[in-house]
């Protein structure tokens, strides 16, 4: 018997202010699955995920989906120096998204919670660290913890690897596939194809108001995502 989807589209048409973005989206994300979102800048990546995770209503269509425990990686963030925050500290604010929303259990679990969800980015070594005093690549890897420490069941990288050297990507890249290994469900954003295309499961591209998906496998080897990725190398 297949496993109902996580989050379910079916003929949808979504966007803002009654505009579309994406016409007749199907697609549907299954638990284990890792999805990257991909397309050109302004392509609607960023819309089809607010959409998928109940953010934006539906113009047309349909989604399912009920609501699920998420963690979302950003391309990174800026944290106003004058706050002398700790890693430890940024990592905590991923904590109460994820766990009861009276935070009952929070203050019980919240320092394992840190100290697991570090340990699996591999930053661990950085928690009493001021988090304005990391490099890009480290600040990046926190950011991950921050996104698992909630123990999500879907996991959200938006653009994850933007602007970081390519050493640090590829290390990262090395963690993401850590995550596909123990059947972490997630999605991941992205403009590029060939760095990443190794990671995904499945595939979404979008292009000229329309999705086309399916599993990885055959999306990198038929269609359009096929002659953008040869295009790429």
């Amino acid at each position: 018997m297949t496993e109902h989807p996580l989050l379910d589209l079916a003929g949808a048409s979504i966007g803002y202010d009654r505009e579309p973005v994406l016409r007749q989206a199907d697609l549907a994300i299954r638990r284990g699955e890792f999805w990257g979102i991909l397309g050109y800048n302004g392509s609607g990546k960023t819309t089809l995920v607010k959409t998928l995770l109940g953010l934006l209503p539906c113009l047309k269509g349909r989604r399912k989906g009920r609501p699920l425990r998420c963690g979302y990686v950003p391309q990174k963030e800026k944290l106003d120096p004058i706050y002398p925050l700790t890693v430890s500290a940024v990592v905590a604010m991923g904590a109460w998204r994820g766990l009861d929303p009276f935070g009952l259990r929070s203050t019980d679990r919240l320092p394992s919670l840190v100290s697991r969800a570090l340990e699996e980015a591999g930053a661990l070594e950085l928690a009493d660290a001021p988090f304005s005093s990391l490099s890009g690549g480290q600040r990046q890897r926190v950011l991950v913890a921050r996104g698992l420490v909630g123990e999500p069941e879907l996991l959200v990288l938006d653009e994850p690897l933007a602007g970081i050297d390519i050493a640090t990507q590829e290390s990262l890249l090395a963690l993401f596939r850590t995550f596909k290994e123990r059947g972490l469900t997630a999605l991941m954003v992205s403009h590029r194809v060939s760095a990443e295309k190794g990671l995904f499961t499945h595939v979404a591209w979008l292009e000229a108001g329309m999705i086309e998906s399916g599993p990885a496998e055959r999306m990198f080897s038929e269609g359009r995502v096929s002659q953008v990725f040869k295009a790429e190398l």
